[in-house]
């Protein structure tokens, strides 16, 4: 019983290493800093009164070494405590940015140990240096492999008239004038719009086809109950039907009436 107590009184290693103490002790310390100076800018706005911008100042670059003082601290603890995921989901994806600067998961960091002992358990029984050669061949040819991939993906994207990669993939030939790759940028733009953000696709006017007849095919394909096709393909409902004989009366008093 005296020996668990006396484990529970001492404090771990790693969190005697990391000084996890003084890391809340100047968190909470900037924070309240940082409420002081917040509070102290809503007293000005209420009494519209003049701060002193020099007492802020100086309070704030307090405030400014302390947050890098502790973002030192914390960049230690992120090492000993976070890890990389395994798998990325809904539940890591926004803290992912911070996970990736840190250490292998434990079931990672053993499967990486068994590819490296796969690696070297055909040279481990020759010498050191003819090891070190062996190693340095693999590399070799690694980095060879890697450059002929690069050549012909170079050669791929010249063949095809693919702008090169440099600053981002870009799809647009070379050979395009402006106004083309402008106009292709554009419909680029809306499409990535619509799709992510969930906006609608508009067309600029010079793009906008408004068909006001049926193309023939249409015109003898197309049968709806309640209208029908003129010789020029247009769609006449009833109403239009209806309108048509006063539209016809309406010409004969017309031309009656000229005469």
């Amino acid at each position: 019983m005296e020996r668990a107590t006396t484990q529970q009184q001492q404090a771990p290693p790693v969190a005697e290493e990391l000084n996890l103490d003084y890391v809340k002790r100047q968190t909470q310390s900037l924070q309240k800093a940082i409420s002081r100076i917040l509070e102290d800018f809503e007293a000005y706005s209420q009494t519209n009164t003049t701060p002193k911008w020099k007492d802020i100042l100086g309070r704030y670059k307090m405030i400014n070494l302390d947050l890098f003082i502790l973002v030192e601290e914390v960049k230690q603890v992120s090492k000993a405590l976070v890890v990389f995921p395994k798998n990325v989901n809904a539940e890591n994806a926004s803290i992912l940015p911070v996970m990736l600067a840190s250490k292998l998961l434990p079931e990672m960091e053993t499967d990486n140990n068994v590819k490296i002992d796969q690696l070297l358990q055909d040279v481990q029984s020759l010498p050191v240096p003819m090891q070190i050669e062996t190693l340095k061949e693999r590399i070799g040819r690694i980095a060879e492999a890697c450059e002929n991939a690069g050549k012909v993906l170079a050669d791929a994207r010249k063949a095809y008239g693919l702008a090169p990669q440099r600053g981002g993939p870009s799809m647009l030939p070379t050979t395009m004038d402006k106004a083309q790759a402008a106009q292709i940028r554009e419909q680029e733009n809306m499409l990535r719009a619509a799709v992510n953000e969930g906006e609608g696709i508009r067309l600029p006017p010079e793009q906008r086809q408004i068909t006001t007849e049926l193309p023939p095919h249409m015109v003898d394909a197309l049968f709806v109950n309640d209208a029908v096709f003129n010789s020029s393909g247009m769609m006449q409902t009833h109403q239009s039907q209806s309108q048509q004989p006063e539209q016809q009366q309406h010409q004969q008093q017309g031309g009656y009436g000229n005469k």
